[in-house]
């Protein structure tokens, strides 16, 4: 039983690393969105400039939101750690914590590529 256990444990790793590290990146291949509209059949499409423009003001407010979510979790992991003495608890808190922020800030990055591909803006 714990080989299966291993084995699905590895194949959830390989699957969420490959999600990550590729999933922005395979939003591009598509050729954007004008090339998506192309695609579809859709001749002329009416000026979404202005959409796009707000579009991006969310993105850039979400991404700064989270940002400094992530800067106070790394700021508190930093806390906990520091201050765990030689208590083994606290300690995996404080090293929990600062990976969480760090996984973080990487869904956040990854984030901004997949919405600028889907806007237009990236």
């Amino acid at each position: 039983m714990n080989k299966v256990k291993a084995m699905m444990l590895g194949f959830s790793v390989l699957t969420a690393a490959a999600f990550f590290f590729g999933a922005g990146d395979l939003a591009f291949a598509a050729g954007g969105v004008d090339g998506s509209i192309a695609n579809a059949g859709i001749a002329k499409a009416k000026d979404t400039t202005a959409l796009f423009s707000s579009l991006k003001q969310v993105v850039y407010l979400i991404m700064g939101i989270g940002g400094v979510w992530s800067v106070a979790w790394l700021i508190i992991g930093g806390m906990l750690l520091s201050g765990s003495g030689s208590n083994a608890q606290k300690r995996t808190a404080g090293i929990a914590a600062i990976l969480c922020a760090c996984g973080g800030i990487y869904v956040i990055f990854k984030a901004y590529k997949i919405a600028g591909w889907a806007t237009g803006i990236g």
